[in-house]
């Protein structure tokens, strides 16, 4: 009973949203599935059941979607268009990029965000309070590089992100503010960074810091575009993707050497770290459950239960907030990433890697082979439609590569906690690690550039309509369930 609730809830969210449903519709299906309950109660109670469940779900998912509040700040509303000046609080960690910096604050007494894009210098931080001038904006849709439109004002207004001031005079009134937990991940984080890049050079540095937290900005737009080319720029980004191949390549590597349970111990706790350190945003915390869940299929070798509890996890973000479904990248692949690894990864390991016998099955490569597989291929329409692009070579450059990030995460890890020690033995200490990172981060980033240079590798797709996305998946849970009723899959 548990998919088709949560399912349904999703389907009510989705039917709320497109359709302009109200609440009365949701009441309707509630009625027409307590009749049809009472109706095949005598003569198939299990099917009455089904479509009760099927009904209450619906109508509980119209109900969720009808108590969203997307609408802005109205006192603020009235003012756009106009140069103002106001204090507010920078509420997260600024996004910095080569030229500009942006910050996400809180004005007093608004319940809106609004979103900053200012200059480099002079820096901010998480917690100052500030005072701010400049023209107030509402944010536009705009045009992606495939020709399709993005759909930025919703995906702003899921965080409560209603207006934007482009490059506003900033005054600090104050400082140390905000959570002071946060305050001082945040600080940890940027620390962490800047011990690795004391170690290794760029573009290494920033590639090893872009792994860990995602923080791709500095990476340059020359290296972006290869990452994009050839179908990489998922490792790069934290994102339940990155982290569910991480986790289960480490999980795999420490069960070949007999360690199973410490292998799912640091799996979490890489996780946990990882997230913590990033400032344990609600992007972050989505990625690392879903992460958590599939490396516990991986490790109890139980994949209903750790489907259920997936499913459980997602029925608890979507009710916090149904938007995600729709204008959440980073919910849409962590679920998905997820999902593959629990269903797919048996059969790709089955079907494919266990019939080439070239790929050995030493320090769990084989394992993480076919989780990397089986994730790609589970998220590989999600890619399509958010990118515009189809790469070629993708499988194959995801395939050589992805086994190789574990160790780039791994030893980039230790580069940046070893510098933290104290004085320059910490910096004596992070050089073996360091080093060993930037060699095979460079391999990393050769092989790419390598990759990227092959000529038409990638295919420009305008758009990846709806109706395909449902469809390429029905297509997967047919092969599923066939493969499952043959008893391929026990």
């Amino acid at each position: 009973m548990l998919y088709q609730f949560v399912v349904s809830f999703s389907i009510g969210i989705v039917f709320a949203k497109f359709f302009n449903l109200d609440w009365t519709v949701g009441i309707l299906v509630f009625i027409v599935s307590l009749i049809l309950f009472f109706y095949f109660k005598k003569e198939d109670a299990s099917l009455g059941k089904v479509i009760f469940v099927i009904g209450v779900a619906f109508f509980l998912g119209i109900l969720r979607m009808n108590f969203v509040d997307t609408s802005p700040d109205s006192n603020l509303l009235k003012l756009v268009g106009q140069k103002i000046s106001f204090e507010a609080t920078i509420s997260q960690e600024p996004d910095v990029r080569d030229t500009s910096t942006r910050y996400i604050i809180t004005p007093t007494n608004s319940k809106s965000l609004v979103l900053l894009v200012a200059n480099r210098f002079p820096e901010f931080k998480y917690g100052d309070k500030i005072r701010v001038s400049g023209k107030l904006l509402l944010p536009e849709n705009f045009t992606n590089d495939n020709g399709t439109e993005f759909d930025y004002i919703s995906y702003l207004s899921k965080d409560k992100i209603h207006f934007l001031i482009y490059y506003p005079q900033i005054e600090k009134i104050e400082g140390y503010g905000g959570n002071k937990i946060i305050s001082s991940l945040y600080y940890l984080k940027k620390y962490f960074v800047e011990k690795i890049g004391n170690v290794a050079p760029e573009p290494n540095s920033s590639f090893l810091a872009g792994l860990i937290f995602g923080a791709k900005q500095s990476l340059g737009q020359t290296l972006l575009d290869d990452f994009q080319k050839v179908g990489l720029i998922h490792i790069v980004v934290l994102s339940g993707e990155n982290l569910t191949i991480v986790a289960a390549g480490v999980l795999s590597l420490t069960s070949y050497f007999g360690r199973r349970k410490f292998g799912l111990i640091a799996s979490a706790l890489g996780i946990l770290i990882f997230s913590a350190m990033v400032g344990f945003t609600t992007t972050v915390l989505r990625a690392g459950i879903m992460a958590l869940i599939a490396i516990m299929a991986k490790f109890l070798g139980r994949p209903n239960d750790a489907l259920r509890a997936l499913f459980v996890a997602g029925f608890l973000m979507i009710a916090w907030n149904p938007l995600v479904i729709f204008y959440d990248p980073s919910f849409q692949l962590s679920f998905m990433a997820a999902l593959g690894l629990i269903i797919w990864s048996p059969v790709i390991d089955l079907l494919i890697v266990k019939k080439f016998n070239f790929i050995p099955s030493k320090f769990g490569l084989r394992e993480i082979i076919s989780a990397t597989f089986a994730v790609q291929i589970f998220i590989l329409p999600l890619l399509i439609r958010m990118s515009g692009t189809f790469s070629l070579i993708s499988f194959v450059a995801n395939l050589i590569v992805l086994p190789m990030i574990p160790a780039v995460m791994l030893f980039g890890f230790l580069t940046g906690l070893v510098g933290m020690i104290p004085t320059q033995v910490g910096l004596l200490l992070s050089w073996p690690f360091g080093f060993v990172s930037f060699i095979v981060s460079e391999v990393v980033i050769k092989l790419t550039e390598i990759f990227a240079a092959i000529p038409f590798v990638t295919i420009s797709i305008t758009i990846l309509p709806l109706w395909v996305i449902f469809i390429w998946y029905v297509f997967y849970g047919f092969v599923y369930l066939k493969l499952k009723k043959k008893e391929v899959l026990l």
